[in-house]
């Protein structure tokens, strides 16, 4: 009796130790990945002005803001009709309107959603004040088929400034080209699902930290050199930058070999 007494207080004790986590105010952790399809998920489903009668929904780049919490992804996407939000009983042009739509998502939940810096999707209506976008330009770059040979060639970004721009420009050329682009020929010799770990800059050295699927089934010196093209002149654009160091979850040997 006494032994499934004690046996009964551990039970207890684990399940109470077990729910007070699973209510535990603290930050969940969450990937890059989960978070995009967060967002993707809730555009599809919650957006007014893309529920509505968007179409074309397309990732144009991602800011980690703060990581493993907090990630910014903008999209474009496409409306058969002019205006914002559910416009039944509206009359509005019927004519193919482009938008651009900022998504915040915060441990695994949609905290912002602003489509063209002037409509709140979470709250269905016009901003008071458009947001203020100050943007910033970069490249990235692509692998294009010339005159029979590959060469790299570089594509503009813009995106809402940040401090971080460097990672900012990896994130956006780990999101590939654009279906326009690709229509023009462009391709990426970097795997899908690779995701930047970290980036250090310090001293004209760019140390930039992938995880696996970096270099997973990558095989060829002409994909090998062009991964690292892509990804240093991605990062030498930048004034602060000389050179550039590739790792894969901290290993800089034996990887990207042909």
């Amino acid at each position: 009796m006494k032994n499934l007494l004690i046996l009964g207080g551990i039970i207890l004790f684990i399940a109470i130790v077990f729910f007070a986590f699973q209510d535990s105010d603290e930050p969940q952790l969450i990937t890059q990945e989960v978070a995009q399809e967060v967002a993707d998920n809730w555009i599809e489903t919650n957006s007014p002005t893309f529920t509505f009668d968007g179409m074309n929904l397309t990732l144009q780049n991602t800011r980690t803001i703060e990581p493993d919490m907090t990630y910014q992804f903008v999209y474009n996407f496409e409306s058969r009709a002019g205006g914002y939000g559910d416009r039944s009983d509206e009359m509005v042009p019927q004519v193919i309107t482009p938008h651009e739509i900022e998504v915040v998502v915060t441990s695994g939940v949609v905290t912002s959603a602003i489509t063209d810096g002037v409509f709140d999707e979470m709250a269905g209506q016009m901003l008071e004040e458009p947001v203020e976008r100050n943007t910033v330009t970069f490249n990235v770059y692509f692998v294009a088929v010339v005159d029979g040979q590959e060469e790299i060639v570089s594509r503009q970004r813009e995106i809402v400034a940040t401090e971080a721009i460097g990672r900012a420009s990896l994130e956006a050329l780990l999101s590939g080209p654009t279906e326009e682009e690709i229509t023009e020929g462009l391709s990426t010799a970097i795997n899908d699902g690779v995701i930047v770990q970290n980036l250090i800059i310090e001293n004209g050295l760019a140390s930039v930290d992938f995880n696996s699927r970096l270099d997973e089934g990558v095989a060829g010196s002409a994909t090998v050199m062009a991964i690292r093209e892509q990804i240093e002149r991605t990062l030498m654009q930048f004034p602060t930058v000389d050179d550039v160091v590739i790792s894969v979850n901290g290993e800089i040997e034996d990887i990207l070999q042909p």
